[in-house]
């Protein structure tokens, strides 16, 4: 049994992250331009489908893969991977429609994105890895470890992620502790429709009332902005965020056979608040559940020495 009760869902989720953070992912995503990227230590593979997907590695030893979330790119985990370089071989890829891994082939899903990581380890010959991923990253190695199982897994590290991001009745450790699967495909349905009007109501609504006045339909810039989110297909992205709102790992991860350390933020604007600790605690017996005071959603961004430290002792302990 959980050992306390998740408080009442909001009448309205909060939003997802501040301006810095929403700016960023639109960059990530490729859907507005905020300076050209510096061109990184890339290595690549191409996935069955003829994706070319980027892949940043650096150091030596043992393998160990970095899995960002949804808006993020491998450069978010840079100052954790140059720590971990020092005793490991770090491989950080931009996901589909992410970064660098642009322009999209097909359709995105949790299921698309567990066959690259496979795919990807077959390329380097990775055959014991340590897998981390953030957000969407680690329910894209739920995902994995669901179809392809521990055989080539020596541990696993989940970042701030609920196995289920939808609530019900049933499920109340989802995103905000009530965002119903209803309201999260009516978010999707409005992005569908007009992905500019939107994205710019998102921005405009976090960024204050000046920002809001140069995003309208009268401003130049609100009019640049409408017609370069008008010739983007979006339809990947919100096919991955349907993929994601649909899933359900816990199941799968209560018959979990790999060491398991889950690392959350108790000030996520997703999780903040929800007894997700215990819920791992009480249906992984035997993971490591480590929780940062004064995190948002994304630790390993906030707290990266901590991260790294935390993470190398981890493998140690079960080496």
């Amino acid at each position: 049994m959980l050992d306390r009760a998740p408080p009442e869902p909001p009448p309205h989720p909060p939003r997802l992250t501040g301006l810095r953070g929403t700016l960023s992912a639109l960059r990530n995503f490729g859907l507005v331009s905020l300076g050209t990227p510096a061109a990184g230590d890339y290595d690549s593979f191409i996935a069955g489908d003829g994706q070319v997907v980027p892949v940043y590695v650096l150091g030596k030893g043992p393998p160990l893969v970095l899995v960002h979330g949804v808006g993020c790119s491998h450069r978010d985990w840079m100052p954790v991977a140059r720590r971990l370089a020092r005793h490991h071989c770090v491989l950080a890829w931009d996901a589909r429609g992410h970064g660098s891994c642009r322009p999209v082939r097909g359709s995105i899903t949790l299921g698309r994105l567990a066959t690259d990581l496979a795919e990807m380890l077959d390329h380097f010959g990775l055959q014991r890895s340590v897998l981390v991923g953030h957000s969407m990253g680690a329910l894209t190695l739920m995902q994995y470890l669901h179809s392809y199982g521990t055989q080539r897994v020596a541990a696993v590290a989940l970042v701030d992620q609920s196995p289920r991001i939808v609530t019900d009745d049933g499920w109340r450790l989802g995103l905000f502790g009530g965002c119903s699967a209803t309201m999260l495909s009516g978010l999707i349905a409005g992005a569908r429709q007009d992905l500019a009007e939107t994205l710019l109501n998102e921005v405009g609504a976090i960024g204050g009332a000046w920002l809001r006045r140069q995003l309208s339909v009268e401003a130049p810039l609100g009019r640049m902005l409408r017609r370069r989110l008008g010739s983007i297909d979006i339809r990947p992205l919100l096919d991955l965020a349907e993929s994601m709102a649909v899933a359900d790992f816990r199941a799968s991860l209560s018959r979990l056979d790999a060491p398991l350390l889950v690392v959350l933020g108790a000030r996520s604007p997703h999780y903040a608040g929800l007894p997700l600790d215990a819920w791992y605690r009480d249906t992984v017996k035997h993971a490591q559940v480590s929780v940062y005071p004064r995190a948002g959603h994304s630790p390993h961004v906030s707290e990266p020495l901590r991260f790294a430290r935390e993470l190398e002792r981890f493998l140690e302990d079960h080496a």
